[in-house]
């Protein structure tokens, strides 16, 4: 990759949505020498897809709650089986430091759903709780 191809991969990576031309004037060379770049990058396997990013909460409005998690016991296995299936687990990483095991990332419709799943993860696990009230910068 030269830094022509960088530079097309990041144009791209702010807006996915440029037109040949506009992508082209952005990196200083035709459209037609930009879309065979953008061809061999995607067949090199460098660009993987083009997405989108959608505000969720003017779809469904959503609560997004962090829990750090303290677990009981050495064995871990029945907890990370119980959280595997759960849609309101949006992310699961196992975390050192303190007492704290694993962080956990959730994503609940309401109060009385997020009180349902830490209900359920009191078997397994003490925890403490930190509810988004607002978040500055967005993925």
């Amino acid at each position: 990759m030269d830094t022509t191809d960088i530079a097309i991969v990041q144009a791209l990576r702010e807006d996915s949505r440029l037109s040949m031309r506009k992508l082209a004037a952005v990196v200083h060379m035709s459209a037609p020498a930009v879309a065979e770049r953008v061809r061999r990058l995607e067949e090199e396997g460098v660009i993987t897809g083009y997405t989108i990013r959608v505000d969720e909460q003017k779809i469904a409005p959503r609560m997004l709650a962090y829990v750090n998690v303290h677990m009981k016991t050495n064995h871990h296995q029945s907890f990370l089986q119980l959280i595997e299936g759960r849609e309101e687990v949006r992310e699961c990483h196992r975390i050192a430091g303190g007492n704290v095991c694993y962080l956990l990332k959730l994503e609940v419709i309401d109060q009385s759903t997020l009180n349902e799943f830490l209900d359920i993860l009191l078997p397994y696990a003490n925890y403490s709780l930190n509810v988004v009230i607002a978040s500055t910068i967005k993925p």
